[in-house]
């Protein structure tokens, strides 16, 4: 077993509750949420009606009720536009007090989930399935969690350049509003739904999807930056602005490793910070096209 645990404080959930809690997710979410039960997990993202991104999340029931794990800075954001459309629906928002631990590595104990977003009771919470690598052990505040508790230890960069290696974008306030789903590859990792019904922004995602026309896309990256990087970073080609960053981490063998989103005609270009550090593409996870 050779196994590391991150504590994820950098989290926060909200949790929506009621008998019509299915159908108001349904209705403003970029996923189908028809098809999630207990066993399952979604990204998902909730759009302005031009079709950008103000939020992306982790979508999973517990106790019955819907829990969107997302940055914590992102919460009161998201809690604020969910509870502008509740009107008269039986339907509750609220934060919840709950906590997150990463495990990443080889040789996960029987009995975890296995394939990628299957989720399984423990014996304090749930387990969800991230990847071949990860698995993210979500309890109840204050009740620890008896599973990690034999497992090294990995601090919150360790895990961020885990996702950013998995390709797994994230919505930040830095960088909220500005990209369409396929910007960030999010239904290349199954974060859109083009059969279910009406949501803000479905119009432009769907039409950007069937026309087949998505001129910015991100990409894997490492730069040797001296200072550190930030979401919302303006990149450059030559001397034109062309993408920004979406996410970022401190890289092992020093710089940083990050996601972008770029204007694809660039990526074979000199792309690089405004302070003039090289971008070096690295192979993504998945395919772009």
């Amino acid at each position: 077993m050779n196994l590391l645990a991150t504590e994820l404080s950098n989290l926060g959930f909200l949790r929506v509750t009621g008998t019509e809690a299915a159908e108001f997710l349904q209705n403003l979410t970029s996923n189908d949420v028809r098809h999630l039960d207990d066993s399952t997990a979604q990204h998902s993202s909730i759009c302005s009606p031009k079709g950008r991104m103000l939020a992306s999340f982790l979508l999973f029931r517990m106790g019955g009720d819907y829990i969107l794990l997302m940055p914590a800075e992102m919460v009161e954001k998201v809690k604020k536009r969910l509870t502008m459309y509740i009107l008269r629906s039986k339907v509750s928002i609220e934060e919840a007090s709950l906590s997150a631990t990463g495990v990443s590595g080889t040789g996960f104990p029987q009995g975890l989930p296995e394939r990628s977003l299957e989720v399984v009771k423990t014996s304090s919470g749930i387990a969800i399935r991230l990847s071949e690598s990860r698995i993210l052990f979500v309890n109840e505040s204050g009740e620890g969690n008896p599973e990690n508790k034999s497992f090294g230890k990995a601090d919150l960069p360790y895990w961020e350049r885990l996702e950013i290696l998995e390709g797994i974008p994230a919505v930040y306030p830095e960088t909220e509003g500005l990209f369409v789903p396929q910007m960030v590859n999010f239904e290349l990792i199954g974060g859109v739904s083009f059969q279910k019904g009406c949501y803000p922004g479905q119009e432009v995602v769907t039409r950007t999807h069937f026309l087949g026309k998505v001129k910015r896309r991100m990409v894997l990256a490492h730069v040797d930056s001296a200072h550190p990087v930030s979401p919302g970073e303006e990149i450059f080609c030559g001397d034109e602005a062309t993408g920004t960053v979406a996410r970022c981490a401190p890289a092992p063998e020093g710089g940083c490793d990050l996601l972008a989103v770029i204007q694809m005609e660039n990526r074979e270009g000199d792309l690089h910070l405004k302070s003039g550090e090289k971008l070096q593409l690295l192979q993504m996870p998945y395919s772009l096209s």
